[in-house]
């Protein structure tokens, strides 16, 4: 029961991290194609945040959710 719980949590995870690199890809895409582009700034926890996500989707496809 412990497992399934932390499977389900983990995979929870997964999803938000795919969620915020979407978050990111689309802001990034949308400050591009205006008239006139602006400097894509983000802060240091959403560096950190987005680094974290990064590391985590890289990680989990190379060695998958494995408890």
């Amino acid at each position: 029961m412990g497992i399934f719980i932390l499977n389900k949590i983990l995979l929870v995870l997964f999803l938000m991290c795919l969620l915020n690199c979407l978050k990111h890809i689309w802001n990034m895409t949308i400050r591009l194609r205006e008239e006139l582009p602006s400097k894509y700034q983000v802060t240091k926890s959403e560096r950190f945040l987005l680094g974290f996500s990064i590391s985590y989707i890289i990680t989990t496809v190379f060695t998958g959710i494995i408890l």
